[in-house]
């Protein structure tokens, strides 16, 4: 098990274990500056999973006339390929357009043109297309032909595991000098006799026990929790609110197309149909949200209105409530802004500082430029502090192994013929291992030889093995069952849900973890809630 709390002194507190934290966090240790983030929950396990899965310029915003995000995310996704290429991947993309659509050939022309100048290099690569009907239709056979007049065609990224890449990040500030604690909650803020925040109380959610972090900074990362952190620090400079919730859900249906579509809603906004593992990942709603943030869920309300919309662009037999495997829900935390609709506030970041720069709360964050939003927070606390060296977060690949991407080649084949021969795994396997840990997928080869029964399967639906319970328990941070089940591996994602397997996993990691039989009974009645809930809209 890893170590857990003590009091002591840092540089730097980051409260919040998503991208967003884990991302500062990772450009503070790289940075020599002394780090503690805290997170709650267990890393990645709010917004950051509940996300699209992609890694993307965001095509939408340029008619918003975002363009500086939109030069920012598409800079950022170039990075982020070399950075990690076994979880970022590009995905080919369809924009269908009707004779009812709110956007037509020369309006999505127009875009997809804008899109590729701002793209940088965009001339070493492929191109937009504007496809005619039938070439639409010979590509993608699952789009409606009635009424089509032809489709854009361009290219954005995948992000395959949401919460590994996440995981990465916190485990690579770890290697160079940062301390992370998952299930770790801020209780309370100190201050000294001028009036300044000096430290934090944080509880041990394991051992019940409250420690005092003495800080220079506070990083505010807390996600959709932000303001809630600001009233529990008395920081109220820039009003009570600086977040705006909104709530977005995503179902999963059974694959039915290769390409990731991309509709035109009756209420014009856009949803994806997004091929990922066996599903198509159908989302996603965006509706202001003030509910309770630890139990969202998608109601009956919400499917029915992406299935609906879905279907006006494929009209498989497929797009149906009875089919949805399950379900998940997100809250974001948008930067506050009154009087626009909730899909037209925009996705850039704010980094509000506040009490003198020794509080700073990130808003607005969107996935793909959680680095450059890192390195933002990285040059104001290095300046606050004196400890002016520059950021290396662009340049250090995020595939376990932190090596210079100028001077190695990070991207991987997938042919692991070798490690069959000589390990007795089979290829599914070793291509998952490749997937979810890069480079660093040896280790684990090595390791499933070693342990006991190492090379069997977690889960009978399922390619993960017995070692990466083993390295999840002992390397990576993970203290429950749904840790494993949902962030270190993708058991708890496929479309068995880890159902058939969560008891025999928990024993597992019972013996490895020292649980008693009580620990046991929680860990699985808590997955067990997890699953009803992703189901929960059937009701």
């Amino acid at each position: 098990m890893p170590p857990r709390l003590e009091d002591g002194d840092t540089d730097v507190v980051i409260v919040g274990g998503g991208i967003a934290g884990a991302g500062v966090a990772r450009d503070l240790a790289l940075r020599g500056i002394r780090v503690v983030l805290v997170e709650k929950a267990d890393f990645a396990s709010g917004t950051t999973s509940r996300s699209s899965k992609l890694i993307h310029g965001g095509l939408r915003y340029l008619e918003l006339f975002d363009f500086g995000l939109v030069r920012e995310s598409l800079r950022e996704r170039e990075t982020l390929r070399r950075l990690a290429p076994h979880v970022v991947r590009p995905l080919p993309f369809m924009v269908p357009i009707y004779r009812d659509s709110t956007r037509g050939v020369i309006k999505v022309r127009a875009g997809l043109k804008l899109y590729d100048l701002l793209t940088p290099g965009y001339r070493r690569r492929e191109r937009y297309r504007v496809l005619r009907p039938i070439d639409a239709l010979s590509l993608e056979p699952a789009i409606r032909a009635d009424g089509l007049r032809g489709a854009g065609y361009y290219f954005d990224d995948l992000l395959v595991l949401p919460e590994r890449f996440c995981l990465e990040n916190v485990l690579s500030a770890c290697r160079h000098g940062a301390r992370a604690y998952n299930y770790s909650e801020v209780e309370a803020f100190v201050r000294d006799a001028h009036g300044a925040i000096s430290a934090v109380h944080v509880r041990d959610l394991l051992t019940d026990r409250v420690v005092t972090l003495k800080t220079r900074v506070v990083v505010n990362a807390a996600g959709p929790w932000v303001d809630e952190l600001r009233a529990r620090a008395g920081v109220a400079e820039r009003g009570k609110r600086i977040v705006r919730t909104t709530k977005g859900i995503h179902c999963l249906l059974p694959r039915m197309t290769d390409r990731a579509v991309y509709h035109s809603t009756s209420d014009d906004r856009m949803i994806f149909v997004i091929p990922w593992r066996d599903f198509s990942l159908v989302g996603t709603t965006d509706s202001d949200f003030d509910g309770d943030l630890d139990r969202v869920h998608a109601t009956r309300a919400e499917v029915d209105y992406l299935l609906g919309e879905v279907r006006k662009a494929v009209p498989d037999r497929r797009v149906a409530a009875s089919e949805v495997a399950y379900t998940y829900a997100g809250v974001r935390p948008l930067s506050h802004d009154e009087g626009k609709r909730t899909s037209d506030v925009s996705r850039a970041h704010k980094v509000i500082a506040e009490e003198d720069g020794r509080f700073l709360s990130i808003t607005g964050t969107k996935l793909t430029c959680f680095r450059s939003l890192a390195e933002d927070v990285g040059n104001r606390i290095a300046a606050r502090i004196g400890r002016r060296r520059s950021s290396r977060t662009a340049r250090l690949t995020l595939d376990g192994l932190d090596e210079d991407v100028t001077t190695v080649e990070a991207r991987l084949s997938l042919d692991v013929s070798a490690e069959m021969a000589a390990s007795g795994l089979s290829r599914e396997t070793l291509e998952t291992l490749v997937a979810t840990y890069g480079r660093a997928f040896r280790r684990v080869v090595d390791l499933a030889g070693k342990v006991p029964d190492g090379r069997e399967r977690l889960c009978p639906s399922n390619p993960e093995i017995v070692a990466q319970l083993h390295v999840a328990v002992q390397d990576e941070l993970a203290i429950s069952l749904q840790d494993v089940l949902l962030r270190r591996t993708g058991i708890g994602s496929s479309r068995c849900q880890g159902v058939d397997c969560a008891e025999a996993i928990g024993r597992r990691m019972a013996e490895l973890a020292g649980w008693t039989s009580r620990r046991l009974t929680a860990e699985l009645n808590a997955y067990q809630a997890h699953v009803a809930r992703s189901h929960r809209f059937r009701e």
